[in-house]
């Protein structure tokens, strides 16, 4: 099956988001490594790959923050005290999404300084259940990240005040998983169903010998997790990091497979 050039001109177009966008050279590239009898399922991956825009998310923080009760930039009509945080450590994509934040809600003057703080600054802040901290991140696919880091979350703020969680995206069993186990409240622009997860019974678009395949080339694109971390399943696409819940062959970047959407710019070891 050969793929015609305006079909690839589509992709290119809606791929353009992407930090590196695909070429119609690097679409046909990667549409070679599966087998001839194959084909069709590539395209149909790639024809269902949703990738959300620098102007996405930062309309996504926009309105959650806008949604937010006691909220106001006005600090006459602002309740309590407010802080925002980069979800996890230095070098993970919560305080990398800071700045996306700042910059959406106008709010990188140096007036709004002493509103940003770490993680580890929190019990200097002496919160109380009048505060409110909200956490900035990007994506959440399997909520295992934000569980497993609630009890220190629990232990810095040391107090009843009202948290936060911002996202762009999170699949529904995260938000599930994140209600449930913390007293964080979530506030993404948008939720994922399970049946995004294309591997998995509640997808009915693909049949079961489609997903026996895409297991198959998981396995060369990443391994221990063919179908993405946490089993997720996921064609999902921030424009500056693909997530490593989405599957492999999307993002993967070794000598053994290239994926469209590489999360590691530079070719790493398989």
């Amino acid at each position: 099956m050969d793929i015609e050039d305006q079909k690839i001109q589509e992709w290119v177009e809606r791929f353009r988001f992407y930090r590196r966008p695909p070429s119609p050279k690097d679409i046909r590239a990667w549409i070679a490594r599966f087998e001839p009898d194959h084909v069709e399922l590539a395209s149909k991956i790639l024809d269902n790959v949703r990738i959300i825009s620098e102007e996405e998310i930062q309309n996504g923080y926009r309105a959650s923050l806008s949604d937010m009760e006691g909220w106001s930039r006005e600090r006459e009509q602002r309740q309590g005290r407010w802080f925002f945080v980069g979800f996890g450590t230095a070098g993970e994509s919560g305080p990398a999404m800071v700045r996306t934040f700042r910059e959406a809600n106008n709010m990188t003057q140096q007036s709004w300084h002493e509103f940003f703080i770490d993680l580890r600054e929190l019990p200097q802040q002496r919160l109380t259940a009048y505060d409110h901290v909200v956490f900035i991140d990007d994506f959440s696919g399997s909520g295992s990240q934000i569980v497993k880091g609630w009890p220190l979350i629990e232990e810095l703020v040391a107090s009843e005040a009202k948290l936060f969680l911002l996202l762009t995206a999170i699949t529904q069993d995260a938000l599930n998983d994140v209600t449930e186990k913390t007293e964080i409240e979530v506030l993404a622009n948008t939720v994922l169903p399970r049946e995004d997860n294309v591997i998995s019974n509640d997808n009915t678009h693909y049949t079961d010998a489609e997903k026996a395949k895409l297991r198959d080339y998981g396995a060369i694109a990443w391994p221990r997790n063919p179908c993405g971390y946490k089993n997720c399943g996921l064609l999902f696409v921030l424009s500056h990091k693909t997530p490593n819940n989405s599957l492999p062959i999307l993002h993967a970047n070794h000598a053994n497979w290239t994926g469209l959407f590489p999360r590691n710019l530079l070719k790493l070891e398989a």
